[in-house]
């Protein structure tokens, strides 16, 4: 048995906090209930919706929402990340794959001749601090943060701003030689992939200060029959991807950081074909081409809630572990920006990258859009909406026509889900996880304005319908279940437990057979809390709400990697364990949860044994 040294958070703000402080962070427990006050100078206004309110009475200086001004700055998007070299390790990596401080996966060198359709794409990334303008320019106010910045071919770094997104195709491997220059530990989880166990972005595999990692993307989806033979299974081909920060006990404060929201689109055949056919919005003949993803209609929209002082600094409160809330919202790093858009269809991957908020979308018209995909999948069919839930980690891939308004037109994505207790929104899940918004809500809050102006006529808008046929899904069948499993996720002595047992590296909690599927059932306990669970490896389906009953809503049916877990909720589950062996982890998504120890771990086998300790590990 491995021995390592447990700690908490206690440990991490003791012995962490003069990087913490240096970029206006601090960590507490929670925040009183006393009226708000903001002595900074910057006056309040009066706003045409709600504002997002937090108690910030007991932080100097912090900014209140109604302070912030309101569409005054473009949006930004995130940089395509292109790759050092193709085919042949760049010479600025300086040494061979695999000879860094933390290694790389065995399957880099150990693996089926078919996973390799196209050439290596290798890759840098640096953790950096940064410095930049998250709130509108107006304010004349940078903020320091720790962020990625990716290396050129020549070895140089980029500009450290909003995470640049990868372009991962099938049949295309990609090492990313990933390098640490932040004082504290990080690890890089690429949220939604399926990829070797070290490479995966466990908590326990670090790339430590000054040091750094090769981590080996292979971009292949399982084999139907779960070995690593025979046909894939292009079901479950995964379209948008995320990476951020998953170090334990250090996760929320770095995302809160900034280390969260980095953007990956992968793509294959299928994916290529709606594009290069019209069905999805894009430029045919240069969208569906590589290798870099030219899109101007696909656009990611990653969304979180901050805290800001009067000098512009990130402000991090842990409210006792059960959740950091922002009271100011930001779109793609920026605080409600705007976007000019054609009139046409656009395709926009929403992410929720908050600590702990969960949110409910719609259009200020209340106009209905589609929803065609949830978290890393893309649906059978489209689904027809006026609105959709999304909590800490999810995604939504929606299409919104914008070609029903006339020139000039202003359109708002808002919010309607109030919430100011760290614990959850209050409701229940099924009463916010609804499709229709009937009459006005009583609560909304604009993240973002839309701008219609004239459709460029070089290029044909996409010709998505409700009807038209997407990515096939073919569902876990009874006679795959060989193993039952629950568990009970619930607070615990100030901290976070799941079935009574904290988070531990050295103790395997559950030990599928390689190739197979089993069915979970993971039940909230009880206090009010939101859990969004989410695991490693594959994605899993829902297939019974045990409270509510009645059928799956259709956008929560098939793939996901995250199911909500309100108050009292308790689902079945099923999922596939193909391709790698573990270890792999499984947690709650509300990161002051999964660093306060609601984390538990899985290690596929074959042939299965009974030893608890991880087969493999890769410190």
């Amino acid at each position: 048995m491995r021995s390592r040294k447990r700690c908490g958070r206690r440990d991490i703000v003791k012995g962490g906090t003069a990087g913490v402080g240096a970029a206006g962070f601090f960590l507490a427990g929670g925040l009183g209930a006393k009226a708000q006050t903001a002595a900074t100078g910057f006056p309040r206004q009066r706003l045409a919706d709600s504002p997002l309110v937090v108690d910030v009475s007991k932080i100097p200086g912090a900014l209140l929402n109604e302070q912030i001004p309101r569409w005054v700055d473009p949006i930004s998007f995130p940089q395509w990340l292109p790759p050092m070299a193709t085919g042949a390790v760049p010479p600025a990596y300086g040494s061979p794959v695999g000879d860094v401080f933390h290694g790389v996966a065995p399957e880099w060198s150990n693996h089926p001749a078919d996973w390799d359709r196209f050439p290596v794409q290798y890759y840098g990334l640096s953790h950096r601090p940064g410095r930049a303008r998250f709130l509108p320019s107006t304010m004349n106010l940078a903020t320091d943060f720790w962020g990625y910045a990716g290396r050129n071919p020549d070895g140089t770094i980029g500009p450290t701003g909003l995470p640049p997104t990868f372009r991962f195709r099938f049949g295309q491997p990609a090492l990313v030689r990933v390098t640490n220059e932040l004082p504290e530990e990080v690890s890089v989880h690429m949220h939604g992939g399926h990829n070797p166990a070290h490479a995966d972005g466990h908590a326990s595999f670090l790339v430590l200060p000054g040091k750094a990692r090769d981590y080996y993307y292979p971009n292949v989806v399982p084999r139907v029959s779960g070995g690593n033979s025979g046909p894939f299974d292009f079901s479950h081909a995964q379209s948008t991807i995320w990476y951020h920060d998953h170090a334990h006990h250090l996760t929320a404060p770095h995302v809160a950081r900034g280390l969260g929201g980095g953007m990956a689109l992968a793509l294959d055949d299928l994916e290529l074909g709606l594009i290069g056919s019209g069905v999805l919005p894009g430029i045919r003949g240069v969208s569906d081409v590589g290798p870099e993803y030219r899109n101007p209609y696909d656009l990611p929209l990653v969304i979180r809630d901050d805290i800001f002082d009067a000098t512009g600094a990130l402000r991090y409160v842990d409210n006792s572990h059960n959740g950091y809330l922002g009271n100011v919202a930001r779109v793609n790093g920026q605080a409600y920006p705007f976007l000019r858009v054609e009139r046409r269809k656009y395709r926009f991957r929403v992410l929720v990258a908050s600590n702990a908020r969960v949110w409910r979308f719609r259009l200020s018209d209340n106009s209905s859009f589609l929803r065609i995909g949830k978290d890393a999948w893309l649906y059978p069919r489209p689904q027809q909406t006026q609105c959709f839930m999304a909590g800490p980690a999810t995604r939504a891939d929606i299409v919104i026509d914008f070609s029903r308004y006339r020139p000039g037109q202003e359109i708002f994505l808002e919010n309607i889900l109030s919430q100011q207790d760290p614990r959850g929104p209050g409701d229940k899940l099924e009463a916010v996880n609804g499709t229709t918004v009937v009459g006005t809500p009583p609560y909304r809050h604009r993240v973002l304005k839309f701008v219609v102006g004239d459709r460029d006529p070089r290029f044909p808008d996409a010709t998505i319908t409700p009807t038209s046929p997407l990515r096939p899904h073919v569902p876990i069948a009874d006679a795959e279940i060989v193993a039952r499993r629950t568990f009970l996720f619930e607070r615990k002595n100030g901290a976070w437990a799941i079935n009574g047992q904290f988070w531990n590296p050295d103790i395997v909690n559950a030990i599928p057979r390689l190739g197979s599927a089993e069915e979970w059932t993971i039940k909230n306990g009880a206090g009010g809390w939101w859990h969004p669970i989410h695991l490693h490896l594959e994605g899993h389906e829902q297939v019974v709400n045990v409270n509510a009953g009645g059928p799956i809503p259709y956008h929560d049916r098939f793939k996901t990697e995250t199911t909500m877990l309100g108050p009292n909720s308790e689902f079945k589950i099923r999922v596939r364990f193909r391709t790698f062996k573990g270890p792999f982890v499984f947690h709650c998504h509300a990161v002051e949860h999964e660093d306060q120890d609601m984390m538990f771990q899985f290690d596929p086998r074959d042939p299965v044994t009974a030893s608890t300790t991880p087969q493999q590990w890769f410190p």
